[in-house]
This record gives structure tokens, sequence and C-alpha cells, in this order.
């Protein structure tokens, strides 16, 4: 991960947090702390699933034709 940090706030329903808390208490974590470790886990997920999801089209004319019209937004 990049030395680089950006500041994460927001507000967020006051059940939420209360888990969160629970849960980074849990595994001896602060809730920033676990809140990255949890948006880290989820980006990694959803990355590798783009990736094998573009790997396994790689040829399908949908997915060229999905490119284009991005390029063209």
């Amino acid at each position: 991960m990049s030395a680089d940090t950006k500041e994460l706030r927001g507000d967020a329903p006051t059940e939420l947090v209360t888990a969160l808390d629970a849960l980074a208490l849990a595994k001896d974590l602060t809730r920033h702390a676990y809140v990255v470790e949890v948006l880290s886990a989820h980006v990694n997920r959803e990355l590798l699933r783009h990736i094998v999801e573009t790997n396994a089209l790689r040829g399908n004319p949908l997915l060229a034709a999905l490119s284009r019209h991005r390029s063209d937004s």
C-alpha cells in the first residue's frame, strides 16, 4: 500500500458505528484501522473480480463494444 494517505471522513448511522467499534475491539484494532482493513479487502475483491471478468471476456465483441462506449463518454 502506498505511503501517501488521504483523510476519509463522513457521518454514518449510529448502529453501524457501534457495530464497527465492536468488531474493531474484537480484533484489538481502532475503528479507523478496522475500516481501512475492511475497505482494503473489499477493493481487492472487486479488482480481482473485474480482472477475472475482463480476462474471461477477452475477445468477446460485447466487451469491445463496451470499451468503445466508455471511451466515447
